[in-house]
């Protein structure tokens, strides 16, 4: 499972330099005109940029914490949703300072600069952070596929709406989704290296107590 997660994040890592490189060389500067004024009339999506603002992921994220808590006391998922949302949201912060790329001429009510879409990025993070620890509590294959199909849809339309709201390039959408799935494929690999790591040791631990 980790070498099939750490394949997708680096796969996803690499299509994110690529548009991070045609940003750059101004390569996306026709599509994304195209698409921004396109998308200017699905104003059904407005509503869905909720799911990306910074008090709607802190609540979903710290009721998260307390079901991993209260419910599972799985302390290395506790630290999972901290690192996965909390360094999401400083990656998307510094990489957004390092390119310095002005938002669309149409953008209101926004600041900072635009690429990678923090919306796209770190509500993809959370959004599929719920949706791997959902898959958990169900048996059925095609209850999981489920969740993640529902969550995974969300995550999209959540970058989506910065579209029909004008405030994004498609560019910076789409790089914020690869981002985001390839820092949080990372964070769950490491995950669940640990925790194998730790069900290894009591393992041991039994071992040891039982030839006593």
């Amino acid at each position: 499972m980790n070498k099939c997660l750490l394949s997708v994040s680096a796969l996803s890592f690499l299509l994110f330099l690529a548009i991070w490189a045609a940003v750059e060389s101004g390569a996306t500067n026709a599509m994304d005109e195209r698409l921004l004024q396109m998308f200017d009339s699905w104003d059904w999506l407005d509503g869905f940029t909720i799911l990306g603002y910074g008090y709607f992921i802190g609540i979903a994220s710290i009721l998260l914490v307390l079901f991993l808590w209260l419910r599972k006391r799985d302390y290395y998922g506790m630290v999972l949703v901290l690192v996965a949302v909390g360094g999401g949201y400083g990656l998307n912060t510094f990489i957004k300072d390092l390119v310095g790329r002005a938002r669309p001429p149409f953008a209101q009510g926004v600041h900072g600069f635009s690429f990678p879409s923090g919306h796209a990025m770190v509500g993809s993070i959370y959004l599929l952070l719920i949706a791997y620890f959902l898959s958990k509590e169900v048996k059925k294959a095609s209850q999981r596929w489920a969740i993640f199909f529902i969550f995974g849809l969300l995550a999209l339309l959540t970058g989506l709406s910065r579209l029909s709201l004008q405030v994004h390039y498609p560019s910076d959408v789409l790089a914020g989704l690869l981002l985001g799935i390839a820092y949080l494929f990372a964070c769950i690999s490491a995950y669940q290296f640990f925790v194998v790591e730790w069900i290894r040791a009591k393992q041991r631990e039994h071992s040891k107590d039982g030839q006593h």
